[in-house]
């Protein structure tokens, strides 16, 4: 599968601000987006997912999805 046009600048821009981390809180993620934190956790769309009770976005996954 090849990578979008943009992706590899979205992650770089993700990883600069997120240094040495793989993955964001929802929180943190709603601030990259502009929004609600529960708006992205009702969105079945955003790449989210739950770890021992809470929502995490993997930084790959939220460029992908940015892009």
């Amino acid at each position: 599968m090849r990578e979008k046009e943009h992706f590899r600048d979205e992650l770089d821009r993700l990883s600069a601000r997120f240094p040495d981390r793989e993955a964001i809180t929802l929180a943190e993620a709603a601030g990259v987006v502009g929004c609600h934190p529960k708006t992205l956790q009702r969105d079945a769309q955003f790449p989210k997912q739950k770890i021992r009770g809470k929502w995490v976005v993997p930084l790959v996954r939220l460029a992908s999805y940015l892009t």
